[in-house]
Formats: structure tokens, sequence, C-alpha cells
């Protein structure tokens, strides 16, 4: 999965599901009251979450976690 796909699909605010490394992971977010949430599971599991901020700090706090999976 290239960093644009995610990107792409983060700003439609489409879920996301991928495989990496062995393992399946799904990725969407949600506008709250207080800002954008982005959220990845890994097989049915929480694994990451942002702080509540704008849908572009999301984006960018997301893919320098990506790019350590």
């Amino acid at each position: 999965m290239s960093t644009n796909e995610l990107r792409k699909a983060i700003i439609s605010d489409d879920e996301l599901s991928f495989f990496q490394n062995g393992r399946d992971y799904l990725l969407y977010g949600w506008n709250q009251c207080d800002g954008y949430v982005l959220s990845l599971e890994c097989e049915g599991e929480l694994v990451w979450q942002s702080a509540p901020m704008s849908k572009t700090a999301c984006t960018e706090e997301f893919l320098r976690y990506y790019s350590e999976l």
C-alpha cells in the first residue's frame, strides 16, 4: 500500500482495509466536535489512534506510524 493511496482514502473519508506484513488492517476516521480522529485496527484489535486534531495532522501522524509497520 502506497502512502498516496492511504492519503487519498483518508481525505475521502473511506474505510480502507489492507494487508501488510502478513496481517490484515482496517483504517477509518471520523469527525468529532473537537477534531478529526483516525483509527487503525489489526485483525479486529485497535493498534493505533490519533488524538482529535485536524484531518491533515492526523494524516501526517498516521503516515509516520505506517512507515514503521
